[in-house]
Formats: structure tokens, C-alpha cells, sequence
């Protein structure tokens, strides 16, 4: 037992030693470029990025508009370029706009990897994509969703994307309107602005008091939050309506708590900012060529909270 934890020992510092050397030798900078920073999501991808950067000798930048705007984005992506990066990680929020600039910082040397968004559906010449199956994800929802469940029968309900052209989100939302026609539900899409919760709070009451048959509210993204938020402020008991999204937020967390959102789906964003940097730095270093990597789909429920959590607020979830 000795011998073998002396082994491993000692293979792990040669392995700190070779990353060590090669960080302090090769100093390289990265921007990861998204379309809405001004959001709590990011908060474990930023810690991701910069705990990799840290481990690697990495700078790492994070950047993008404080609101959802696809052409600000563009923005960031071309000074980015013109800045010199020496890779680039980008949530390819639209399936058209960013392709011609990655596509230059590609012809420059300047490699690109996806994270969080991927353009699957379109020509894009992105190297790797780090991020959740989205269809699949909204498929996994609507059966968690729905499971060990009484639906009357003109029950009715609605899928929340809080930004309209996002892929990932239309994808989402797609996935979760696959089960709800499975089993006859009426859905319709609606949105509430992620980045204002008082305004979506508002826009959620509104609805809720004016669709009387509304039983579901599936969010492709952590706007159940504010729906639930919206019950509580309406005077409704957790489980009136079922509810449920993405991500881990604090309100998000809060209503889980209380019994206002059944589960939120966690894509474990920390590994999208890591990865990504691990994924831009392994090619600079060593030539090796990025890959696809899924970062799953982890169902957090009221049982699960409490740990989870923890760890969110420690930034890792």
C-alpha cells in the first residue's frame, strides 16, 4: 500500500511539474464570448474558467453584453479577435450571425470551441461544443415533470423562454413540447425577461390570473423562479400548479425549498467554463484536437436541494 501511494505521489507531481512548466513557459489568454452576461447562471461557468486558467497558467477573460443581444455579442467576438486571443470559447446564441467571424478566427490560428449554445444545424467550423443536449434535456423535463402525476383533462400549459431565438433554449422548448403532445396537453410559449425579476413576476401574475385551466409552467431556462414567486405573491399553495426548469439560481433554489417548483435540471455549468479552457489550452500546448463533451443532465428535486445548494453557493453548481 505504501509503494503504490509513493507511485502516486510521485506520478502526480511529475504531472504538476509538466503542467507547471508549460504554463509558466507558454502564457497563453482566453476570452470566453457569451450573449447575456448579466444573469446568475454564469457564475459557476466564470469559476470554471478561472480555476482552470489558474490550474494551466491561463489567463482567462469572460465577457459579453449585461443584456440578451445577439449582435452585441457579434461585438465581443470581433474585438476578441482583434485583440489577439489566443483561443476563444463562444455560446453560439444564433445559428447564422457568428459564423462568419469564428470562421475568420479559425483562418487566423485562433481556435474556437462552443460552450452552453452549439450550432449543430448550420455550417459553423467551431472545433467542439461543451454543453447539454438540449432536446433531450426538454424531453427529460416533461416525463420528470409529468411522472406519478394527475392531469385533468383540459388542463393546460405553458413553456416559458425567456429569450426567443436563443437555440438552446428553442431546442428546450422543443423537447419539452414533444412530451406534453404525447399526452394531449395544450401548451403555448411565453416570455418573461430573465435579466428583470420584478418585470417577469409581474408578467407571470398576470398570466396565471388570466388562464384559469393553467396547471403546467415547464421553463426552458430558471424563469419558474419567478413563477413561483408569482404563486406565492398570488396567494397560491405550493403543488397548485406544477412547475419546473433549469439551472440553479438562488430564487430558483429558494422555490424548490419552499415546494413551489417540483425540480430545476442542473447542465453543471462549472464544467462548461473548465472544460473549455482545458479543451483551448491541451490544443495551444500539445496539438491535441478539442472534443465533443456533454455535461449531462442532473435532476435536483426538494431532497436534493440542501447539498446542492452548498455547492452553488460555493459556485460550483
Amino acid at each position: 500500500m505504501c509503494k503504490k501511494a509513493v507511485t502516486l505521489f510521485v506520478v502526480l507531481v511529475m504531472l504538476l511539474a509538466v503542467f507547471t512548466g508549460s504554463a509558466l513557459a507558454n502564457k497563453y489568454k482566453f476570452a470566453l464570448v457569451v450573449h447575456v452576461a448579466g444573469t446568475p447562471f454564469w457564475i459557476p461557468v466564470i469559476k470554471g474558467a478561472e480555476e482552470a486558467g489558474e490550474l494551466l497558467g491561463v489567463e482567462v477573460q469572460f465577457m459579453g453584453p449585461e443584456e440578451f443581444s445577439v449582435e452585441r455579442e457579434v461585438d465581443y467576438l470581433e474585438t476578441a479577435i482583434a485583440q489577439g486571443f489566443d483561443g476563444i470559447g463562444v455560446a453560439i446564441s444564433d445559428a447564422e450571425a457568428l459564423d462568419e467571424p469564428i470562421a475568420r478566427a479559425m483562418k487566423r490560428g485562433i481556435p474556437v470551441v462552443a460552450f452552453n449554445i452549439d450550432d449543430p444545424y448550420t455550417p459553423n467550423e467551431r472545433m467542439a461544443f461543451v454543453g447539454q443536449s438540449f432536446t433531450i434535456a426538454g424531453n427529460v423535463l416533461g416525463r420528470e415533470l409529468l411522472k406519478d402525476e394527475e392531469i385533468p383533462a383540459n388542463a393546460e400549459a405553458v413553456v416559458l423562454i425567456g429569450e426567443p431565438g436563443n437555440a438552446a433554449l428553442e431546442e428546450r422548448c422543443a423537447g419539452i413540447e414533444q412530451i406534453l403532445d404525447e399526452h394531449g396537453i395544450k401548451s403555448e410559449r411565453f416570455s418573461a425577461p430573465l435579466a428583470d425579476p420584478s418585470t417577469a413576476i409581474d408578467m407571470m401574475k398576470s398570466y396565471i390570473r388570466a388562464h384559469p385551466n393553467l396547471k403546467i409552467i415547464a421553463a426552458s431556462e430558471f424563469a419558474t423562479a419567478f413563477a413561483g414567486m408569482a404563486m406565492k405573491e398570488l396567494g397560491m399553495e405550493p403543488g397548485e400548479l406544477l412547475l419546473a426548469g433549469f439551472d440553479l439560481t438562488p430564487d430558483h433554489n429558494q422555490m424548490i425549498k419552499e415546494g413551489y417548483v417540483k425540480f430545476t435540471i442542473d447542465q453543471q455549468p462549472y464544467l462548461q467554463g473548465f472544460q473549455t479552457v482545458m479543451l483551448l489550452y491541451l490544443y495551444k500546448e500539445f496539438g491535441l484536437s478539442p472534443t465533443d463533451i456533454n455535461t449531462g443532465v442532473a435532476v435536483v428535486g426538494k431532497d436534493d436541494i440542501d447539498q446542492v445548494v452548498e455547492l452553488a453557493e460555493a459556485g460550483y453548481r
